[in-house]
């Protein structure tokens, strides 16, 4: 037990806030029920250790990889005439012990509050465009590279669940991933998603109910540091996991029975569409199914981390696992994953930088002293008062 005063905080805190914090932590705390999670630990141990194996020793120059990410700021600029943003995306390549990288990016400025909502979409789709110049460079001769690593899931929302609408931003997504998974086949290379926020609960379907917590925590104390565990492959795991989701998990959670049932047919005739490619429209889509769900603990990390693996380039799980677990930091990620991070990171105040641009290129051939005022007022900030988390540091 601990009493308030054990606790020090080095900023000042109104009181009423800080016992209300109190309060909520306490009532978090006991309804975190660790008793219980290790519990179904160690049932499910039982029921996948034939699953788990060790990570092989294998070489960090083994392979020629390839990361890949973008980035942009945490809030957009919310200006008078609309919303302005920048995202940044690029690689950092491992060549034959060689360092082979490349950053751009775009300006995002609409008059909608609907970007916020598609800024992390788009990101994605201009990694994958990325995936797909460096697979082409490779068919023609100009690149070498075994292995593509993605910061995060292979497939953009809503796959591998269902194809996206064939209106808005996400109907890009399908187009993508179709010409970037032929393309990887087509040049024979691995595509790896390394998965960081995990809110998935996939190892429900080897203890036959409903796990109360998610797939990152779970394998992170099924797993001894080295080891690795393979769930299988969307095409098996999804229709057994909408099966207990929607049965165990929503019933517990309240849905009646019938609905539930609803649900469930409608997820398992959406997963149809993907596994088949939509009736064959969209070949290389199917590929979803022959994707495979990894976790593996790194020597030196305490938690799990989670892969998404197409192995097109025939590179085998074990040796993957083993390269992955080779080159993984203190951060519990592959260090090309942090190295391209720190590459495509965008500083806020950047987005200062790009208004003084418009602000500068919009007035180049105005003479109207009316029309410069409006130019003005349209990039001026709607909240002035956050002014300080974009401008730019002074010399």
């Amino acid at each position: 037990m601990f009493n308030n005063e054990d606790l020090t905080i080095d900023l000042w805190v109104d009181p009423p806030l800080l016992n209300a914090l109190f309060e909520d932590a306490r009532s978090i705390a006991n309804k975190l029920n660790l008793t219980s999670v290790m519990n179904e630990v160690n049932e499910l141990k039982a029921k996948v250790s034939s699953r788990i194996s060790p990570i092989p020793n294998v070489s960090g120059s083994r392979y020629f990889a390839y990361a890949i990410d973008s980035s942009f700021p945490p809030s957009p600029l919310e200006l008078v005439g609309g919303v302005l943003t920048v995202v940044a995306y690029g690689y950092v390549g491992q060549v034959g012990g060689k360092s082979d990288r490349y950053v751009t990016g775009d300006i995002l400025y609409e008059d909608t509050s609907e970007i916020s909502k598609s800024i992390e979409i788009i990101s994605k789709i201009r990694e994958r465009e990325m995936a797909m110049k460096l697979l082409k460079d490779k068919l023609h001769g100009r690149k070498n590279l075994d292995l593509i690593i993605l910061d995060g899931e292979i497939y953009v929302h809503p796959l591998p669940y269902n194809l996206p609408a064939y209106e808005g931003v996400r109907r890009k997504v399908e187009d993508v991933l179709e010409k970037m998974l032929n393309l990887a086949e087509k040049s024979k290379t691995t595509i790896v998603g390394v998965v960081k926020r995990v809110r998935s609960r996939y190892l429900s379907i080897y203890a036959g109910h409903c796990l109360s917590t998610n797939d990152k925590l779970m394998a992170s104390l099924l797993l001894n540091k080295g080891e690795y565990i393979s769930l299988g492959n969307y095409g098996s795991v999804l229709p057994q996991w909408l099966q207990i989701n929607y049965m165990d998990c929503e019933t517990k959670r309240g849905m009646s029975r019938e609905e539930a049932e609803r649900r469930l047919n409608e997820g398992i005739e959406n997963l149809k569409r993907v596994f088949n490619g939509d009736g064959g429209r969209l070949k290389g889509i199917p590929k979803v199914a022959d994707t495979e769900l990894i976790f593996y603990k790194a020597p030196i990390t305490a938690v799990a981390t989670k892969l998404e693996v197409l192995d097109l380039g025939g590179i085998g799980v074990p040796n993957l696992v083993g390269y992955l677990s080779s080159q993984t930091t203190n951060t519990g990620y592959p260090y090309l994953l942090d190295l391209v991070d720190t590459y495509v990171r965008v500083d806020s105040r950047l987005l200062d930088y790009v208004k003084s641009l418009l602000t500068r290129y919009a007035g180049l051939s105005i003479s109207d002293s009316n029309v410069k005022e409006l130019i003005n007022t349209l990039l001026q900030l709607t909240n002035p008062q956050k002014a300080y988390l974009y401008r730019q540091m002074e010399g």
